[in-house]
């Protein structure tokens, strides 16, 4: 049902989220295995975005090294949105078992597209994160349109520089066409 030009399920009914998890890396030999390993503890991964330069803060430059690269996995599945938490969960673990001493090689961020936004989740807490449970906050980055991408004022300024928009907005399309096929019928 559509009510006032947004998708209306119904109370307590919501459709299914598309996850994906972002990997930032500096040696491209690190990312092969953890793919591999998100696809292992996962499930299969779509189509993957292209290495994107990750060149808006030095935040991870002392502990990983640069340059650094941001790839998107989208997973195949898709799931309801609190099923976030165990994804990130696990990004954490594969973190840990990829590092080297104390330094990561690959920094994973999970996250999830819905019909209108994109949101990363995190340990870290700040006023406009909101707290899901376990330690894991949820972030919404980014509003998304038919054609359109609209950050926040507090949204990455890589989310908001536009670099990954085209990618953003193709994963959206792909998403919205099997929500089609699921039977759920969203308002673009």
């Amino acid at each position: 049902m559509n009510k006032g030009g947004l998708m209306y399920l119904g109370k307590g009914k919501f459709p299914p989220v598309k996850f994906f998890v972002s990997v930032i890396y500096s040696n491209p030999e690190d990312l092969q295995p953890a793919t591999s390993a998100i696809r292992e503890s996962m499930g299969d991964i779509g189509s993957e975005s292209e290495p994107f330069p990750f060149d808006f803060t030095d935040y991870y430059a002392s502990e990983m090294g640069s340059p650094l690269f941001r790839v998107f996995l989208p997973l195949a599945r898709m799931g309801s949105a609190d099923g976030i938490v165990p994804i990130k969960k696990t990004c954490l673990e594969l973190e840990t078992r990829f590092s080297l001493g104390n330094r990561r090689r690959v920094n994973l961020d999970p996250g999830y597209i819905d019909v209108y936004k994109l949101v990363l989740v995190s340990e870290k807490y700040m006023g406009h994160k909101i707290y899901l449970g376990e330690g894991i906050c949820a972030d919404m980055v980014l509003l998304l349109g038919k054609k359109k991408v609209t950050p926040f004022r507090w949204t990455f300024p890589d989310f908001k520089s536009g670099r990954y928009d085209e990618y953003i907005l193709e994963l959206r399309r792909t998403y919205l066409s099997k929500l089609k096929e699921a039977g759920f019928v969203p308002d673009d």
